[in-house]
């Protein structure tokens, strides 16, 4: 099983080590404005690996107070989520990992609004009680994003459609994705999650077209036995997989019964795996190969067996490399290349993680343990049935850093934020006496030129420091003084304010530049932001985001400041109103389908998706100009392009071979075909209605400097009449600037019967508005002004005319 997406959340290794964790919170409202009485909730969410979903259970609840501000404690070793909950507004919530000792949060309770749709059958028939849930919910938080999924997902929206099949969710944040699990007797059970797609959800309140097609269900019954001797085996736990990789289709296991039967219903039909549920804790009693079924709807296959082995052990014995002290609870990481499958395990109190196994060649990844330094290493082992394998390996405990922050008269400070940068990435408080202690990981400066430093911040009293310390470091003593003040404001192109822009202050060095502070600020209604203790005497990078924008960065000094505050320079968002669109080959131009798709470029959000069925994707929220896409396949395939903001039927080829310079693909003006001819009274052309009125438009955009287009004016002249008596009125576009003298002369000269007009505004953005490739470019339309061709020659105009008349 694929555990990947859940490592974000979940990191069970630091349980044991955190002794106290603090949060502090504030709940503020869309414009930015404390939030008093609302409800906060920390659940503890410990991952159950029978289930393949994060429980939530209820550790405390607390009200916010009048300022908005809320503080939640807890030593409980597991990542837990912050929900908060008020009247009228939608709920919000916050991720936290308990690698985190002390964060602090601003959780923002903005409109409710209504995710809704229908669920139906094969045929587009709505089916009435079925049970709908939220499985997953996303909303973005700057470079993140805060989720909501698993139990506590469930809890809060579930919900039973009614006779017509449709379902409801309210207290729905505006700016939220989700992704909906189905069930009903006698049906598929529908989970539209695809834990290929990454974290890109469907579905987003203001749909007005959501289905979930629930087909009629299959089922499979069979019977767990041992290999060999066919004899029933009970308590054997049997997960249903589409494909090997993924995560299981059912919520919970099928266990096998006393007799070692079992029944699994509510499958799609297709081609799926039964596979016994690998554990990540304890040893499991059996191992299994995985059976590959073909299920069909309404039908039920029987006779499936999964014949159950004792297989041979694997043991990895992990100690401390010092002393050779055992280490409870760290993670080997076990691939299987034959299966292409990743299995975890996890050590126990005497420091072995144990694994029942199928004969075959297995590679220990990695082994990893908080506050140690993994081991550059991997090791190939055979397992045999009825052996055990052992491997011994070691971790090297990780230096630490410790110090104390003082004012400048020399008194120690408490409840100081400390961030060890570059690496880390966690931040720290100092305790009543002013005392710190840091891990660091040596592999973060495997360069001796690596700058390394110590920030320490107090935004309540705005005082902060920069300590930079050398590898074999002593214990800091950190003096602590007033800090700057950096604000600013965020604004479109049009100068108008942007509310709930994400701002971010990276401290620069000679090596990196990396955040101060685990959030983003975000900016007030009014566009302006502020953020409190930068540590003085040093140089930043000021970036700032926002949705439905790009981005832009800007550089600034804090020596700079005065009278301890800096005024940055305004910061201009590109708007990302387009997007790119394409599809995803192989070097056989055959479309590709689960490809990963990403873009990049200065000025531009950072933008991921998947290609469908069909190989193709889009990228949305994209600003004009160029910008880079890159996309991954499976195995080692890559390709990339570059193109520009708006631009269609991109192709990207993807293999294994090493590529140069990705090729530029220009974006394409799009085709009027089928669309209303847009107005061209800006061209200086004012057209009577018996010109209009009934007749078909024939459109010319030419250039008078060049000779291919003269030449078509010319044609078009001599064949006026015969055109007129068709039906067919004529108008000439010149397309480039030029002296309206020259061109009249010219139009008399030649006696060019119809009306003639010249762009006068941004001759290539009109050409790419109106589709525009080369010159000369003729459009016709019917006599209704729906565009019927365009891009052809004059020796196809009486055809394309014919084709138009006989509709």
């Amino acid at each position: 099983m694929c555990l990947a997406f859940l490592a974000g959340f979940v990191n069970p290794s630091t349980a044991t080590e955190v002794k106290k964790a603090v949060c502090n919170g504030k709940v503020v409202g869309s414009g930015g404005e404390p939030i008093a009485g609302a409800k906060v909730g920390l659940y503890k969410m410990p991952l159950s690996m029978d289930v393949f979903a994060l429980k939530a259970d209820l550790a405390q609840q607390t009200t916010t107070k009048d300022d908005g501000t809320f503080t939640l404690e807890t030593d409980v070793a597991t990542d837990n989520l912050i929900l908060v909950e008020k009247e009228g507004l939608a709920i919000g919530w916050a991720n936290w990992n308990l690698s985190e000792e002390i964060i602090d949060v601003r959780i923002i309770l903005g409109e409710a609004k209504v995710l809704a749709g229908k669920v139906i059958d094969e045929y587009g028939n709505g089916i009435a009680e079925a049970e709908v849930s939220i499985q997953f919910m996303a909303v973005p938080s700057g470079r993140y994003a805060h989720y909501l999924f698993g139990e506590i997902s469930r809890q809060l929206f579930t919900s039973t459609t009614d006779v017509e099949g449709k379902f409801s969710f309210e207290r729905i944040p505006a700016d939220a994705t989700a992704e909906f699990l189905v069930k009903k007797p006698g049906r598929v059970t529908v989970n539209t999650y695809d834990p290929s797609s990454g974290l890109k959800l469907q579905f987003a309140p203001g749909q007005d077209n959501i289905k979930l097609v629930m087909p009629v269900e299959a089922k499979i019954e069979g019977t767990a036995v041992e290999k060999g001797g066919d004899k029933p085996v009970s308590g054997v736990k049997i997960m249903v997989l589409r494909e090997q990789k993924q995560p299981g289709l059912k919520q919970e296991p099928i266990v096998s019964k006393e007799d070692g039967t079992f029944s699994i219903n509510a499958l799609p039909s297709g081609k799926l795996f039964l596979q016994i549920v690998p554990l990540i804790e304890g040893l499991a009693d059996w191992v299994a190969e995985p059976v590959e079924v073909t299920t069909e709807a309404g039908k039920t296959i029987s006779g499936v067996k999964v014949e159950v082995v004792k297989g041979g052990l694997l043991e990895v014995v992990i100690t401390e490399a010092e002393g050779e002290k055992p280490l409870e609870r760290a993670e080997v990481r076990i691939y299987q290349q034959s299966r292409n499958q990743w299995l975890n395990a996890r050590s126990d109190k005497e420091g072995i993680a144990r694994m029942r196994l199928l004969p075959g060649e297995y590679l220990i990844g990695g082994v990893h343990k908080e506050g140690y330094t993994q081991e550059e290493r991997q090791e190939t082992v055979s397992i045999e049935d009825g052996k055990t394998a052992r491997i011994k390996w070691q971790l090297v405990g990780q230096p630490k850093i410790v110090g104390v922050v003082r004012e400048e008269a020399g008194k120690p400070v408490g409840d100081v934020t400390i961030r060890f940068l570059p690496g880390g990435g966690t931040d720290f408080k100092t305790d009543d006496e002013g005392r710190f202690e840091v891990a660091w990981n040596p592999r973060w400066w495997r360069s001796d030129e690596t700058v390394r430093c110590v920030v320490a911040r107090d935004e309540r009293r705005n005082l902060a420091a920069v300590a930079e310390i050398e590898k074999e470091t002593k214990p800091l003593d950190i003096k602590i003084m007033p800090g700057v003040i950096f604000g600013g404001s965020v604004v479109d192109p049009n100068d108008k304010s942007i509310a709930r822009a994400q701002v971010i202050i990276l401290l620069r060095t000679s090596s990196w530049s990396v955040g101060i502070r685990r959030d983003e600020v975000e900016t007030d209604a009014r566009g302006n932001f502020e953020v409190k203790a930068i540590p003085p005497g040093q140089r930043y990078y000021v970036i700032a985001r926002a949705d439905g924008y790009g981005e832009k960065q800007i550089e600034a000094d804090a020596d700079d400041a005065v009278g301890g505050r800096l005024r940055v320079e305004k910061l201009i968002l590109p708007v990302a109103n387009l997007s790119v669109s394409g599809v995803v080959v192989d070097a056989n131009d055959k479309p590709i389908a689960g490809a990963r798709v990403y873009c990049y470029s200065e000025g531009q959000q950072q933008r991921g998706t998947q290609t469908d069925a069909e190989g193709k994707f889009t990228l949305d929220k994209i600003c004009p100009g160029k910008v880079n896409v890159l996309a991954w396949g499976k195995g080692q395939l890559n390709g990339s392009v570059q193109t520009e903001g708006g631009a269609r039927d991109v192709k990207i080829v993807i293999s294994a071979e090493e590529r140069g310079e990705s090729r530029f693909v220009p974006k394409q003006p799009p085709s009027l075909a089928g669309k209303a001819l847009p107005e061209f009274k800006e061209f200086g052309i004012e057209l009577s209605p018996a010109d209009v009125n009934d007749r078909m438009i024939l459109l010319c955009f030419w250039d008078m400097n060049q000779r291919p287009s003269r030449n078509c004016i010319m044609q078009l002249a001599k064949q006026a009449e015969q055109l007129k008596e068709k039906g067919v009125t004529i108008v000439a576009i010149q397309s480039a600037k030029i002296d309206q003298t020259a061109l009249n002369e010219w139009i008399k000269k030649y006696n060019i019967p119809f009306a003639v007009g010249m762009v006068t505004g941004d001759e290539e953005k009109i050409r790419f508005e109106w589709g525009v490739k080369s010159l000369p470019w003729l459009i016709l339309t019917d006599r209704e002004h729906i565009v019927r061709a365009e891009a052809f020659g004059l020796a196809e105009l009486d055809e394309k005319i014919k084709a138009i008349t006989q509709k």
